[in-house]
């Protein structure tokens, strides 16, 4: 081995020595250090117990129940809103309409509980046009009412946001210029937009002589009015109990309950219980408007619907004596009956809605159908699309509707068809 090599090889295992003592070292170092940190902390949580042990509660106790006893008593309780019982009566209420006149007859009538004045107001064209209401005198002052959507009012505000709006008449100066009419000193106003399939059909106007109408008030009222359009949009969809008994000739119509307005109603279908007042028909101020005269697109007769139809039927067929005496229908029979005589009750209610002056004056005219023909060929159509065609062929259940709501149970009355 030569010097060089012999060198190289001592240094390196001198090295390796060294550095493994120092390893033993610092392992030895790294261990009494992790006990003398054990022993620390040891110490550290004796020292913490001690403390605890020397905390004076009563001192605590004592120090707290002066703070309390400086405190100022709390307030009264806050008198609560209508509750649930209140909130479950009138939607049962409401729920007893089986068509959409009806239906907003006893909505309005149950909110007209919670405030002061309630009027529904159906939206047609740029119009908001009374209807029907409670609280007014005289009774249908609501019915000279037709306001523009396009004013500065609490119903433009709900028409563009689809949203209800509470607050004080003077947060809108045009609403009690819009309202002066109905008279009184409202001050708290509520504004319920009601949707139907999608689309805002009509507005629900509360107002009260106190500042705003209260929040839980409020609350029940907007809950009633979107039950009351879901349970509309279910009338062409769930028959309710008693509908396949409707009769040609509407009972005549009685009070829901004393002071209730008594007018004419659009006969719920087989339920010779009270029903509540219907609204009279618009004034023919009203009637006059052009927005309600000449607009066509409603709730049931959507652009979108009007352009899926086909050509309406040619003419309708007068109404047939009534048929021999037939077997039994079978279950899933007697539901299709029910369901087209349910529809075109809804299609035909409808169509009165909107155009109650009209009617009224096409039955003292004896030409409901020269005035209306539009709509009532519309529906058809859509009464057509929707029936199966055995039942259409062996019934008149449209033309039946048409004589019993339009027509007062007159057949004369809708003229040449």
């Amino acid at each position: 081995m030569s010097l060089e090599e012999d060198l190289k090889a001592r240094t390196l295992a001198l090295i390796s020595q060294q550095m493994a003592n120092w390893v033993v070292e610092i392992q030895r170092q790294i261990n009494d250090r992790q006990a003398s940190l054990v022993r620390s902390l040891d110490e550290l949580q004796e020292t913490v117990a001690a403390y605890d042990e020397k905390i004076n509660e009563s001192e605590i106790h004592a120090a707290i129940a002066e703070v309390l006893s400086s405190q100022p008593p709390p307030p009264p309780p806050v008198a609560a809103g209508p509750g649930y019982d209140r909130l479950k009566a009138s939607m049962i209420e409401v729920d007893k309409g089986s068509s959409l006149s009806e239906a907003l007859t006893f909505l309005v009538n149950e909110v007209g509980r919670y405030v002061d004045r309630a009027a529904m107001f159906i939206v047609k064209g740029p119009s908001a046009i009374g209807w029907y209401g409670r609280g007014f005198q005289p009774a249908d002052a609501v019915k000279q009412i037709n306001i523009s959507l396009n004013a500065d009012t609490v119903f433009r505000n709900v028409h563009n946001s689809r949203h209800a709006l509470r607050g004080n008449i003077t947060h809108t100066p045009g609403t009690a210029q819009a309202l002066a009419r109905l008279g009184g000193d409202p001050q708290g106003v509520l504004a319920v937009p009601l949707m139907l399939r999608d689309k805002l059909a009509a507005i629900l106007y509360c107002d009260s002589a106190k500042d705003e109408v209260p929040p839980a008030d409020a609350d029940l009222i907007e809950v009633l009015v979107l039950y009351a359009g879901k349970s509309i949009d279910l009338l062409s969809v769930a028959p309710k109990a008693g509908a396949a008994a409707a009769t040609a000739a509407p009972p005549a119509a009685a009070a829901v309950r004393p002071g209730a307005i008594k007018e004419e109603v659009p006969a719920r279908a087989a339920t010779p219980a009270a029903r509540p007042p219907a609204p009279a028909p618009p004034s023919p101020a009203s009637a006059s408007h052009p927005s309600m005269a000449e607009a066509s697109s409603t709730v049931m007769f959507s652009a979108s619907q009007i352009a899926a139809m086909r050509p309406p039927a040619p003419a309708a067929r007068p109404a047939a004596p009534p048929p021999p005496a037939a077997p039994a229908l079978s279950p899933e029979e007697q539901k299709a009956h029910e369901d087209a005589k349910r529809f075109a009750r809804l299609v035909v209610s409808e169509i009165k809605l909107y155009n109650e002056a009209k009617v009224n004056e096409g039955r003292r005219q004896k030409d409901i159908y020269e005035r209306l023909k539009e709509d009532i060929e519309r529906g058809r159509q859509m009464y057509t699309d929707r029936v199966a065609a055995p039942v259409r062929d062996a019934t008149n259940y449209f033309y039946d509707e048409l004589v019993r709501i339009l027509a007062g149970g007159d057949a004369s009355a809708l003229g040449p068809m």
